[in-house]
């Protein structure tokens, strides 16, 4: 009974892992058959199983997680996946969701059995919805740890590449090739933004639109209120070299207060490992061999 339910249950979380693995490997594929063919309605034969019968078992499943989720939640996924690069389609983040909640209870629970030989206390089982709930809610924190680094790392880069931009337009340079000149220069998060916008324009887009559209991607209100400055500039006919310019001021001006503010931060964020690891450690150097006087005094008479 143990292997089978070993068995059973390591089968399912490597089906379930592996469904992930294809679906995100797939996914272009799948793009591209849908629009070939957007009424397709017969299944064919040839098709591999995946196609076939497990995709359409993952999607429902999938379709029922994200029915069930607060519609609030769904919605900051999948704001945090565009923030985060779209490195995922949201189906794809909501059935990693599913494994995660799946495979580490699972895992926990066939763990548990074999453990106490198929007769676990009520105590032990009471942490397999826990685990479950934390599984389930872990890839959002995760998510949205990794879209707030990226914001982090593009606000950090902000100054010097609107440095590099101003030096490039009031050189002479265009606007566009100021904005390739500085994704050229630089690497990161920013840098992949700029190529992006730089890529909707040569596909059509308007230099307005592209802007916008990375403002709304990134949601940072630094680099939102860069970007709306240099549209106001272009609408207003107003030179861009001397927005660039004093928006290159106010950054270095707000990056520098914003080190001020962190500094003056350092001390409340000390308190808790000096009260809790520094000063016990004091108090057993200083007062430990007092206390040792003490008794062996006490103790001799």
């Amino acid at each position: 009974m143990q292997i089978l339910l070993t068995s059973i249950a390591g089968a399912g979380a490597v089906f379930l892992f592996a469904l992930w693995y294809l679906r995100s490997k797939n996914q272009q594929e799948v793009r591209i058959r849908s629009l070939a063919e957007p009424q397709r309605m017969v299944v064919e034969q040839q098709d591999p199983f995946t196609q076939r019968v497990a995709f359409p078992v993952v999607d429902s499943l999938v379709g029922i997680l994200m029915a069930i989720m607060p519609t609030s939640l769904v919605t900051r996924a999948r704001k945090w996946l565009v923030v985060a690069g779209d490195s995922m389609s949201l189906p794809q983040f909501f059935t990693l969701v599913l494994v995660a909640a799946t495979a580490v209870p699972g895992a926990y629970f066939v763990f548990l059995w074999i453990l106490t030989n198929g007769s676990p206390s009520a105590a032990a089982l009471f942490v397999v919805p826990v685990l479950f709930v934390i599984s389930l809610f872990a890839p959002f924190f995760l998510l949205r740890r990794v879209a707030k680094n990226r914001q982090k790392a593009i606000w950090r880069s902000m100054p010097n590449a609107i440095d590099l931009l101003t030096t490039c337009v009031e050189a002479g340079l265009s606007l566009d090739f100021g904005l390739q000149r500085v994704a050229d220069r630089y690497h990161g998060p920013l840098a992949d933004e700029i190529h992006r916008m730089l890529r909707e324009i040569a596909l059509g887009k308007t230099r307005r639109e592209a802007l916008q559209a990375m403002a709304d991607r990134v949601d940072l209100p630094d680099l939102t209120t860069f970007l709306n400055s240099i549209i106001q500039a272009e609408t207003l006919g107003t030179s861009v070299g001397q927005v660039l310019r004093v928006q290159a001021g106010q950054m270095r001006l707000k990056r520098r207060q914003r080190a001020e503010q962190m500094a003056r931060r350092a001390p409340a964020k000390m308190v808790f490992p000096l009260v809790f690891f520094v000063l016990p450690s004091l108090f057993i150097v200083v007062i430990g061999p007092i206390a040792i006087n003490a008794l062996d005094l006490v103790g001799n008479r």
